[in-house]
């Protein structure tokens, strides 16, 4: 019998792209403001350039996207002429221009009204590799356990992400539905740990994972039904 329900978070229950371009746009507009010297040195392929190179250094950041973005900038402003001090407080200080612009997002139909019905029967998880954060946007409320690969360190379809979301509901894999839009973050890596899948696919595309979720939607207010007539 499923007891948890996990979610991914972005291009689940809300559409990620546009709004992370739309951040990323806004922190161009402050840097430009604050740190002339940055955008004037560095293009969009020099700042893609930049993050290869903090990566080629630390590696391990590939699952952090917080630390990521701010090694990056970081490291960009720096090279920029900045000084090491001025980088660090730059660094931080345009990380939370982004990330405010990155919750600026809108929830897909029946999101919220959805969490509040399935929070009554089941427990909530969210599982995700970004860096938005339900508490930001008032969804706090229905999800007992947040998970995130800033926190544990790997990302999906890591098996370390779903296992610390188990352990914190207290129940075991098969007890559990992970809900995503990935064919491999998502339904791999919750298959692969042993949780029920659920393949959140919006656009309706054609499958092209390797073994299939155990069950689609295409729209958030789906789900309900879906649960009721699934038997595991």
């Amino acid at each position: 019998m499923i007891q948890l329900l996990t979610f991914d978070l972005d291009n689940t229950l809300w559409e990620t792209e546009p709004v992370v371009a739309a951040a990323e746009q806004t922190l161009l507009e402050w840097l430009d403001r604050h740190a002339p010297r940055f955008t004037r040195q560095f293009d969009a392929q020099a700042r893609r350039a930049l993050r290869g190179e903090v990566l080629a250094v630390n590696p391990e950041l590939r699952h952090r996207v917080t630390a990521l973005r701010i090694a990056v900038l970081e490291h960009g402003l720096r090279k920029a002429g900045y000084s090491p001090e001025q980088a660090g407080e730059l660094a931080l200080a345009g990380f939370e221009v982004f990330l405010e612009a990155r919750h600026a997002l809108t929830f897909f139909p029946h999101c919220e009204p959805l969490l509040e019905e399935l929070a009554r029967h089941y427990q909530l998880a969210t599982i995700s590799n970004g860096n938005a954060d339900v508490r930001r946007l008032g969804l706090e409320k229905y999800f007992r356990v947040i998970v995130s690969a800033d926190e544990v360190g790997l990302s999906k379809p890591d098996p370390a992400p779903f296992l610390a979301a188990l352990e914190r509901a207290g129940v075991e894999p098969s007890q559990a539905l992970h809900i995503g839009d990935h064919p491999v973050d998502d339904v791999a890596g919750a298959r692969a740990v042993g949780l029920h899948t659920l393949w959140f696919n919006r656009l309706g595309v054609e499958w092209t994972g390797a073994e299939p979720a155990h069950g689609e939607v295409r729209c958030l207010s789906e789900i309900p039904d879906w649960l009721k007539a699934y038997r595991g």
